[in-house]
């Protein structure tokens, strides 16, 4: 199978992950091969995620006010603990836990809960790590392989979830987003391309959809059942992200993720933004991180939003 996949890139002269993981199953082994080849080769990497649009925004924040703080406590945590803590003390694993929080914010998509994407690309840190001595042999950059197997661990935890009830559940989340988008008076062609959908499914959704009472449609198992089938062309690289560059950037900064904790009037310069819209894009950015569009109590505290007319 490895092969195959080689020679496709060869092909192509570039490759994704997501459409790699979409597309096959690969053991540790065969990753670290086909990382090899692309490092050596500097084939391109094409990301295909979308980038955020506020695919929706919520007027009570309360509602994921729990799951914003776990998550500011983390992200506090970490950031104390590499102002504070002299490296060699920390394990293999503290050192590089920066690796898998950065890459989790790169891949935090819709649906799927912030910090267990974390722990799986804490996981897939831990397994790169099996790797050092051939890394080290091969005179390879060691960082490029933490990161990509944290990739891998990400997108295979997302594809698992995907391929389960949330595909269903992510499917009547994006007919909600296309009907906000057609009361905004946009155009089909403009939501599909930003939505990252195409007419076809976008049409399969409303059909299915269009009539029924969000709380009687969110409720029925044989439109879910219809939805999930459908969902299935509504592959991994099409989820839209939670965060956009902007929004990443400052997590990454401020929390010192990359290579130092930055301070708010550096991010400003860097970024090229007002100091005073820092710690409000900071706070916009974690509440993005908190909503879990799957959640079963979605549903509930949505509809009372008024999203459908």
């Amino acid at each position: 199978m490895i092969k195959n996949i080689i020679e496709a890139i060869r092909k192509d002269e570039k490759f994704s992950f997501e459409k790699i993981i979409e597309n096959n199953i690969m053991t540790d082994d065969e990753y670290f091969e086909f990382l090899k080849f692309v490092y050596i080769e500097g084939v391109p990497e094409v990301r295909t995620s979308i980038d955020s649009t506020d695919l929706m925004t919520f007027d009570n924040e309360n509602f994921y006010m729990e799951e914003k703080e776990m998550i500011r406590a983390y992200l506090e945590d970490v950031k104390e603990k590499y102002e504070l803590d002299d490296s060699n003390n920390s394990t293999l694993v503290e050192k590089n836990l920066k690796v898998a929080i950065k890459e989790s914010i790169n891949y935090s998509k819709f649906g799927f809960s912030f910090l267990d994407i974390v722990q799986e690309a804490t996981l897939g840190v831990i397994s790169a790590l099996n790797y050092s001595k051939r890394i080290n042999d091969l005179n390879l950059e060691e960082g490029y392989f933490l990161k990509n197997f944290a990739i891998k661990y990400i997108l295979e935890y997302q594809k698992k979830l995907l391929r389960d009830v949330k595909a269903s559940e992510l499917s009547f989340v994006l007919y909600l987003k296309i009907q906000m988008e057609k009361d905004q008076g946009r155009s089909v062609d403009e939501i599909c391309k930003q939505m990252g959908i195409d007419k076809d499914y976008m049409g399969q959704l409303e059909e299915l959809f269009d009539g029924y009472d969000p709380e009687e449609a969110i409720s029925s198992e044989e439109l879910m059942e219809k939805a999930n089938s459908i969902t299935q062309a509504y592959i991994l690289e099409n989820i839209p992200k939670k965060l956009n560059y902007i929004d990443e950037q400052i997590l990454v900064l401020y929390y010192g993720l990359d290579e130092k904790v930055y301070k708010e009037n550096e991010i400003a310069k860097m970024l090229n933004i007002s100091l005073y819209n820092v710690n409000i894009l900071r706070e916009k950015a974690l509440n993005k991180l908190s909503i879990d569009l799957v959640k079963k109590d979605f549903g509930t505290e949505m509809y009372s939003q008024n999203y459908i007319n």
